[in-house]
């Protein structure tokens, strides 16, 4: 969970300012929002958060239903890595609720599958992926594995297209392949709620390319709900069906071609009809 980042953000990415430069809202922007009465997997409910007397996160609200693909996108310094945080059930809110599923955050029992940016795990140990998936469902680590796991594990690794890797050392996969693994161990689980950090920062350009086609597959499933953290704009663009565009609040939540031209909006600010705005950016 190294990954996340907070209080204080981090320094600029490229193409992006800080946030005390990022633009600020008077009014949130409301554009087209999932019915009121869809099923919700996670309900973000009037989150605040405090670090001393700096205020990260303040009545932040908003729902992904049954099915949606959601990213939750801002300038560095946003308050995304705190409420990512507050919904896997590391931090405590100051106010406010999440609820997974119409059931409260309480770790270990809500189902969330968390693809973090960065993988923590010792490259000098030996694992396979087959291990680290069934391990990951099992909750410790194979002594061996038995054939409901491998059957389990190889059909996740056949879905995220790393298969062939299923005997592999860890230590030996590309940045793109480690991610394959990594979405399949998470996948493993079968989630309420899927959640992606940055997905393909570390990956090179083909990789990363991949991992997008891969999301958007995901995406297009209605089995399952995700949320995804990204600056890439080709992977929302490809990937989310909303966005939820955070500033410490909500400044603006609805569909990708409701907000991807908003100029005030300047992490996923784009130029219509220049393709190269849609370019991989702050990875």
């Amino acid at each position: 969970m190294n990954d996340l980042k907070e209080p204080g953000g981090t320094p600029s990415l490229r193409g992006l300012g800080p946030a005390s430069r990022a633009p600020s809202r008077r009014t949130p922007f409301r554009g087209t929002l999932p019915p009121d009465d869809a099923p919700r997997v996670l309900d973000v409910v009037g989150i605040s958060k405090h670090f001393g007397d700096k205020v990260v996160l303040e009545n932040v609200s908003f729902h992904v239903p049954v099915g949606e693909f959601l990213c939750l996108c801002g300038p560095n310094g946003a308050g995304k890595s705190t409420l990512l945080k507050i919904i896997l059930g590391l931090v405590h809110a100051d106010e406010g609720s999440i609820l997974i599923s119409g059931l409260p955050v309480e770790k270990g029992r809500s189902r969330i599958g968390y693809v973090p940016q960065r993988k923590a795990f010792d490259r000098d140990f030996p694992a396979t992926p087959l291990e680290v998936i069934v391990a990951n469902v099992r909750g410790r680590w194979p002594l061996r594995i038995l054939p409901e796991d491998y059957d389990l594990a190889m059909a996740m690794l056949d879905k995220t297209g790393a298969r062939k890797l299923a005997n592999a050392q860890m230590r030996d996969l590309s940045g793109g392949e480690t991610q394959r693994v990594f979405l399949a161990r998470a996948l493993a689980t079968k989630p309420d709620l899927l959640v992606l950090d940055e997905p393909t920062a570390g990956v090179d350009v083909g990789g990363r390319a991949a991992i997008v086609d891969l999301m958007a597959e995901i995406s297009a499933s209605h089995s399952i709900a995700a949320i995804l953290v990204t600056h890439n704009l080709q992977a929302i663009a490809r990937c989310a069906e909303r966005v939820v565009y955070l500033e410490r609040n909500v400044k603006a939540w609805g569909l990708w071609s409701e907000l991807s031209a908003d100029s005030e909006l300047t992490a996923i600010q784009i130029t219509t009809g220049d393709h190269r705005a849609i370019a991989m950016d702050g990875d």
